[in-house]
């Protein structure tokens, strides 16, 4: 197997050659799980981002350049695409720096009237990107045509045999926890299937939303695809990230009244199969940035999951 590249100076090499100064700093976010991405800067610079992936993940980091152009077209608050293209064979993404940090980094810091503001941002920024030309596909896809999946319900399956893989092979949870999800995906298979497929930003979480020093929103970051389907899916899984971290978990509650989404027994179907993919992730290795496994933090997961579990019962 080839040893791991420096991605840190891969950065300095692009800025250096795309943009002509030689990085000071090069830090590396403390977020993502998909890409290596660092804060490059200089004195007497602006700042960039630069998003670095390992081969195989080239046509994605194009499509992202695309459809950031796209979505910034329709309103949506992205930061510009500077450059992007390989080297050494690694493909990458030159983009602005936004001012701030992710959401996640300062939830539990921010005001109530900063947390509604930023959710009403989030929840305008998901209603540009609907505008997105719609299809008949669901599922994660740069465009709708590519979508994986001919029905919805067909998302929530993958998505909840990745959690089933994930848990069974790390072995720090009861497996028993895995069948009252999979019994709800059942139950509301035909409701499920009735949802249109709307593009939606599905990762505006705890992360990838920039919160700027002053408490306000700056803007969005690490838009690769869309996610056809229910565009309450990202909210869900915003829930069950702050529930993770001990959030302000009201901060669902203001994006969702923005939105006029309903808080229903589908609603609870999805934030039960996130908190069940975070339980999943419990005791597996990523890009580096995964969050240490312990027993409060499991629990933590356990606990919110058991309460899930019980309200959805509560609709059947």
């Amino acid at each position: 197997m080839s040893a791991e590249p420096d991605f840190a100076a891969l950065a300095a090499r692009i800025v250096n050659e795309r943009l002509g100064w030689s990085p000071e700093h090069v830090e590396r976010f403390a977020t993502g799980a998909a890409h290596y991405v660092f804060d490059v800067s200089s004195p007497g610079r602006e700042s960039v981002v630069a998003r670095l992936g390992h081969p195989y993940r080239a046509a994605g980091l194009a499509e992202g350049a695309r459809l950031m152009a796209e979505l910034h077209a329709l309103g949506v608050p992205l930061p510009g695409v500077i450059a992007h293209g390989s080297i050494d064979g690694f493909p990458y993404m030159l983009i602005e720096r936004l001012p701030g940090t992710d959401l996640g980094n300062v939830v539990t810091e921010l005001t109530d009237p900063q947390l509604r503001a930023i959710a009403e941002n989030v929840a305008a920024a998901q209603t540009a990107a609907a505008k997105s030309p719609p299809g008949n596909r669901y599922g994660y896809a740069a465009t709708p045509e590519t979508a994986p999946h001919d029905r919805w319900s067909k998302e929530l399956d993958s998505n909840f045999a990745r959690s089933v893989q994930r848990l069974t092979a790390a072995a720090l949870f009861d497996p028993a926890v895995l069948a009252p999800v999979g019994a709800a995906i059942e139950r509301h298979r035909a409701e499920l299937d009735t949802i249109p497929a709307t593009p939606f930003l599905h990762d505006t979480t705890t992360r990838n939303v920039i919160v700027s020093p002053e408490g306000g929103f700056s803007g969005i970051v690490d838009v690769d695809d869309l996610c056809f389907g229910d565009p309450r899916y990202a909210p869900a899984l915003t829930l069950a990230a702050l529930t993770s971290m001990r959030g302000p978990k009201h901060y669902v509650d203001y994006w969702m009244d923005a939105a006029g989404h309903r808080n229903d027994h589908i609603f609870s179907l999805y934030v039960a199969l996130f908190l069940l993919d975070l339980m999943s992730e419990h005791g597996h290795v990523f890009n580096g940035n995964e969050q240490p496994s312990t027993p409060e933090a499991r629990a933590v997961l356990l606990d919110a999951l058991t309460f899930e579990t019980a309200r959805l019962a509560t609709w059947s």
